[in-house]
């Protein structure tokens, strides 16, 4: 949706009003195959000091190089960057069960307008960090980097997006590696929990920071299963919703591809019943459980055009990694070590399997229909034909209940990708234009957000029209964005600066260098700061003063 104002300056003397002609619906959207980058955790004590620690891992060798193109990039490595909502009281969960304490770990990209009507729920799959994308605070690539940012499916320059690591992770929520209030982890302690337990913390998040209503909740995989569950139980809270690859109740296939997986780690000697946090971590286990696992994340088509029946080797004599495909589930298992905590899965996967949004009808048979009923917001239902753990019928199942019930707002694509389960995460080019259009077409869309971010910029514009000396044009960009505040974003900054002072010999790479180097993590910047950097912004150009 390329809507904006044109950018036009006024005068004929202006010098360094630079790209004085830019259009804020430029989205620089780039359409070069997409590598998703998930992070790892460390299976032990959960968070300390807002910090979790990980164990890298190497480059990865394939037979082929095909096989690593059309990979997500796994990746372990230092977790800072996150904020912590420490709920202090009680937290209820649906089994009856209670939490003395709760803490949430999330991160943020975006700005949250003054109405904080522009909020983006991003709900995150089973393993999945809450760095969906870098950021000031933490500049590794996220697991849905492509999606996330100026111009791009959830476009930073209007809606202020919130992800977290789910409640029963080991990235900064409270687990089962987490600590107990008697100071040890509460590994076979930590009670069971429900996927609406997950939905219910987020929204306690969101209390917390003074938000009403989402825009949107977006989720895929667990996270669709959480977008439709907020849609329908918090439909008060929810302006509309979109899920991928999910199911609005589960069924037996995936419930059994989990039990497997589940089975392989409590099998493990080393798994000790969920206390082996002082102890040999039952690595064998939770190797063969992502195994289990990736053989549902992609399909058979693709893995028989990748693989087929390619060998490493002509030697017969042994039987360890005979086949390409051997080769890679077992690369794919031993990523998970030191990078997800085995007791994160098993609780996670147990909510994951009881999981149904049926109520009962007027006979008092559950019913999906009856249970989405409240689910009236505009919805977009994604599925994909080679899924093998959520079944693209799942998909359907969603979107005919919705309309069954009533909603008369209900868009369901069905997608031919042979990626299967992970197409979410490494097909960009299909899901991205499909979500940014739900998010922001009318009605309910982005247009009042586009509106006031054309007001802002307008104000700029007439402010540095008939200006050529740098720092007034700085004082002029930081205060038509401050709108009285003390500071300003530090991405909104930066993208005026490209836009307003971007001339010969300051272009786009130089001033994010600058910018880079000068401010680093902080995400507020002040005016005082933002004229410091204007010998960088200057050096090697003449400037005119008027007198």
């Amino acid at each position: 949706r390329a809507v904006g104002v044109r950018a036009i300056a006024a005068g004929s003397g202006v010098s360094r009003a630079g790209r004085a002609i830019g259009t804020l619906g430029d989205a620089r959207a780039r359409s070069a195959a997409w590598r998703p980058h998930r992070l790892g955790c460390l299976p032990a004590t959960a968070e300390r000091d807002g910090v979790v620690k990980a164990v890298g891992q190497g480059r990865r060798h394939f037979a082929r190089a095909v096989v690593e193109d059309d990979e997500p990039i796994y990746s372990g490595g230092d977790l800072a960057g996150y904020e912590v909502f420490h709920h202090e009281q009680q937290f209820a969960l649906a089994t009856g069960a209670v939490l003395p304490e709760m803490k949430i770990a999330y991160e943020t990209w975006g700005e949250l307008s003054a109405k904080k009507d522009n909020v983006i729920l991003l709900q995150t799959g089973m393993s999945a960090s809450s760095h969906a994308s870098s950021n000031a605070g933490n500049r590794a690539k996220g697991w849905w980097e492509d999606f996330i940012g100026p111009g791009k499916t959830l476009d930073t320059r209007i809606f202020f997006v919130i992800c977290t690591n789910n409640l029963g992770g080991c990235y900064g929520s409270t687990g089962p590696s987490s600590l107990h209030p008697d100071g040890k982890p509460y590994g076979s302690r930590f009670p069971r929990f429900e996927v609406y337990d997950q939905v219910a913390a987020q929204f306690k998040l969101l209390d917390y920071l003074g938000i009403n209503k989402v825009h949107a909740a977006v989720g895929a995989s667990l996270g669709g299963m959480q977008s439709t569950c907020a849609a329908s139980r918090f439909p008060d809270r929810v302006g509309k919703f979109v899920t991928i690859s999910a199911c609005a109740k589960s069924f037996p296939g995936s419930m059994a591809f989990r039990h497997a997986q589940r089975c392989a780690i409590m099998t493990d000697p080393n798994w000790n019943n969920g206390d082996y946090y002082d102890g040999a971590l039952p690595e064998n286990g939770l190797r063969l459980a992502r195994e289990i696992g990736t053989i549902t994340y992609r399909s058979g088509k693709e893995w028989q055009d990748r693989f087929g029946q390619g060998r490493l080797s002509e030697d017969r004599n042994g039987l360890q990694h005979e086949f390409q495909i051997e080769k890679y589930l077992s690369h794919q298992g031993k990523k998970w070590v030191n990078n997800y905590d085995p007791n994160s899965m098993l609780w996670i996967s147990k909510a994951m399997d009881g999981f149904t949004l049926e109520l009962p009808d007027k006979h008092g048979k559950p019913c999906l229909k009856a249970g989405l009923a409240a689910a009236m917001q505009p919805a977009l239902v994604i599925g994909v034909q080679h899924d093998v753990l959520f079944p693209v019928w799942q998909q359907k199942e969603i979107a005919d209940s919705l309309r069954a019930a009533g909603n008369k707002s209900v868009v369901y694509y069905e997608l031919d990708s042979t990626y299967g389960h992970d197409t979410f995460l490494l097909n960009q080019i299909t899901i991205g234009p499909a979500v940014k259009g739900h998010l922001e077409q009318e009605p309910g869309g982005a247009q009042h957000l586009w509106e006031e971010k054309a007001a802002t910029f307008h104000d700029i514009l007439q402010g540095v029209g008939e200006l050529t000396s740098v720092p007034d044009m700085m004082r002029c960009i930081f205060r038509a964005l401050a709108k009285g505040s003390d500071t300003v974003p530090q991405h909104e900054l930066l993208y005026a600066t490209r836009l307003f002072l971007a001339a010969d010999g300051l272009h786009d790479q130089r001033i994010d260098g600058i910018f880079k180097q000068k401010f680093r993590s902080q995400k507020q910047v002040s005016m005082k700061a933002f004229l410091e950097i204007r010998e960088d912004l200057t050096s090697g150009a003449p400037e005119t003063y008027l007198p």
